[in-house]
This record gives structure tokens, sequence and C-alpha cells, in this order.
């Protein structure tokens, strides 16, 4: 499989998270003169959600291309459409450049299991410590990084919405050198090799009362453990009155994205992954 020389890298397809606007504003010359071999694109994806300061404007961008044979009027629906044409114009490897709230170190996004994505995960898995890989198959191509073949979703964190910061800003150019090294560099012997990824399986809600609304809380004992197995009973959530929530696993799994801000709107407290080993 050739690599692509065209490299396009979005920030901002979520108006609040500013690591990557950052990145596409302020860092666009040092990585072109560090890659020149390289054709990098650079988009800002979602501004008019970055003027308010919020996820969105209208509707959540990274769910927007679903949609695209379907008339809709919404500010992102016109960006995924303008988007989805500076990315088919020609071959290329997409770069989605994301941060969270919740405690998940340097997380990498894969959702067509090809053998270049997949050896970029393995090669990232391996040079930083604290980086996992998560398997999100994406049939109905509705995330940014599907609209090519070649796509990564890069999810820093904890940082909080709205700011930039030190670790997250670093640990993200940290983590793009390693992609955009490996995508120079000349090579046309085939790719091989093996990945540990996280496999989503089962979302998980806030407990509600009889009424709808929250009526709890993610429990201090769980709060944080992104990427560490259970099996069994385990006590993710303790509601408002005091009383912990059990829940239980027929199978070793690990949750992700415990507690992120932005998922409160769509009732979604973590969700559940089985690990599992790709051969490519």
């Amino acid at each position: 499989m050739s690599k692509p020389s065209r490299v396009v890298i979005v920030g901002g397809t979520h108006g609040n998270e500013w690591t990557g606007i950052q990145i596409v504003q302020h860092y666009q010359d040092e990585l072109r003169n560090k890659f020149p071999s390289l054709k990098l694109e650079f988009i800002f994806a979602n501004p008019e959600a970055h003027k308010l300061n919020s996820r969105f404007k209208d509707e959540d961008l990274n769910r927007a291309f679903e949609h695209l044979q379907v008339s809709r009027q919404s500010y992102e629906h016109a960006r995924a459409h303008e988007i989805k044409k500076i990315i088919d114009r020609e071959p290329c490897l997409v770069l989605d450049l994301h941060t969270t709230t919740a405690s998940m170190g340097n997380t990498i996004i894969v959702s067509h299991y090809n053998p270049l994505n997949l050896s970029l995960c393995s090669k990232l898995s391996q040079e930083f410590k604290d980086c996992r890989v998560i398997g999100a198959p994406d049939p109905k191509l509705k995330y940014l990084a599907s609209q090519s073949g070649f796509g990564l979703i890069l999810e820093v964190g904890p940082v909080a919405n709205s700011v930039v910061e030190a670790v997250a800003l670093e640990s993200t150019l940290s983590l793009m050198a390693s992609i955009l090294s490996a995508m120079s560099a000349s090579s046309d012997e085939p790719l091989h090799g093996s990945v540990e990824l996280f496999e989503e399986t089962q979302d998980v809600p806030y407990p509600k009362n009889d009424k709808g609304e929250l009526n709890g809380y993610i429990h201090s004992g769980f709060q944080g453990k992104n990427f560490q197995v259970i099996e069994g009973k385990f006590v993710p959530f303790r509601t408002f009155q005091n009383q912990n929530i059990e829940m239980k696993t027929e199978e070793k799994l690990f949750p992700i994205f415990i507690n992120e801000a932005a998922y409160y709107a769509q009732n979604l407290a973590f969700t559940l992954c089985r690990k599992k080993t790709i051969t490519f």
C-alpha cells in the first residue's frame, strides 16, 4: 500500500477545543519546514463555533458527514460539504486534532482498519508509553477523519475546554511529528505487523430519576479509570442520595471517556470496550 504524500491537518472541529486550533493557526510554517517532502494542508474546521466558544453552532460537525446526501439547514452541514471537497481533491491522510476533558492520555482513534492506519497506530503505541488506540468502526462515515480511507483522530487529555494547556499542546505536536515522520519516510516495503486496540462495544448512560433528571455522578473510585480492566461487579456511579450503583460485566472490559464534559448532552457517562489485537 503506497502512502499518500498529502496530509490534511484539521483543528477546531469542535470550537471549544483550542489545542488543534492553535496548531493550525500557528504551526503551519514549522511543520512544512520540518517535513518538506509532504504536501501539508491545514483546515480550521469550525470557526463559527469557535467565535461562540462552543463545541458547535448548530450541530456536531464530527457527526454531520453522515448526512451529506440530505438537505439540512445548518452551518456545520455546509462546512461538512466544504471540507469533504478538500479531502476528496486527491488521496490524503487526515489528522483530526481533538482534546478531551477525560483522563485519556494520548489516544488515537481509528475507524478504517487498513495497513497504513494500523501501522501508524502501532508506531505511536510503541513510541509513546501512554498512547492507546481506540477502534471505532464507522460504517456510516459520520466522522470527519473517516472521509478519507487514511485518517486518524488524535484525542489528548485531560484538558479543560477553552484553554491552551502546555501538556496537551506539546503532546499533540509530538504525536503529529511521529506520524509525519513515518509518512515522509521513503520505503516501498509492505506494511505489516500488529496493534492492540480497544474496540467500542457499549455506551453507558448516567442514572436518571423518574422525571428524567440527572440523579447521580461518576463514583470517586471509578473516576479517571480509563483503559483499566473491569470484570464482574464494579461501581461506576453514586446517587445524590448517597447510594452506590453497581454494574456487572460477563467479560473483561475497559471503560473510556469517563465523565467527558461534552457527552453530558448525550447522557453518555462512559463507553465500554473490548481489547483486541489486529494483525495487518
